[in-house]
């Protein structure tokens, strides 16, 4: 958990690398992009983006939601979700998929 807010905790930085390379009147337009590239991307990515890329998390031969080599198909929304763990590990997953 530690290491995911590090890793989020570079959009900041990137958000002051960008304000400081526009003229002062699109600050507040780029901090803005940079909020909204971080809150939708949140969305998609607990909509579809962990399951697309995860799926179920099972294994070949116990494999409900058809999950294959390629992209997943279970645990849209995090519909399967029983843990702190895997909500730890999503959170980790989204701070790089932003």
């Amino acid at each position: 958990l530690v290491a995911a807010i590090l890793v989020f905790w570079m959009q900041a930085g990137f958000a002051m690398l960008e304000a400081g390379t526009v003229r002062p009147k699109n600050t507040n337009n780029i901090l803005f992009k940079n909020l909204m590239d971080a809150s939708i991307g949140a969305i998609g990515f607990w909509l579809l983006g962990y399951s697309f890329a995860f799926g179920n998390g099972r294994a070949q031969n116990d494999n409900p939601g058809r999950d294959n080599r390629f992209i997943g198909s279970g645990n849209f929304a995090l519909q399967n979700f029983n843990n702190d763990d895997q909500y730890h590990n999503w959170f980790f997953q989204w701070t790089f998929a932003s």
